[in-house]
């Protein structure tokens, strides 16, 4: 899923350690969604989301559905 995570986490000035405390998750979850290979629980968003003063949807704009269905085909898993 895109995400603009790192651009949020990095104008609030915190390590991918710091936001990964602060939510209580590893750091490699945080790395892992930074990155596109997880897609956090909606839960999981909506504390990321809160911990950086952000919207879930800021953290992860929202996508056409039709290329949402195209990316998740694309996936090899």
């Amino acid at each position: 899923m895109n995400n603009q995570l790192t651009t949020l986490r990095e104008q609030v000035g915190w390590t991918v350690a710091e936001l990964a405390d602060c939510v209580g998750v590893s750091s490699a979850c945080i790395a892992a969604i930074e990155n596109g290979r997880y897609d956090p629980s909606l839960l999981l968003a909506y504390d990321i989301a809160e911990a950086l003063g952000a919207t879930v949807t800021e953290l992860f704009p929202p996508v056409p559905r039709r290329l949402r269905l195209a990316e998740q085909a694309a996936r090899p898993w």
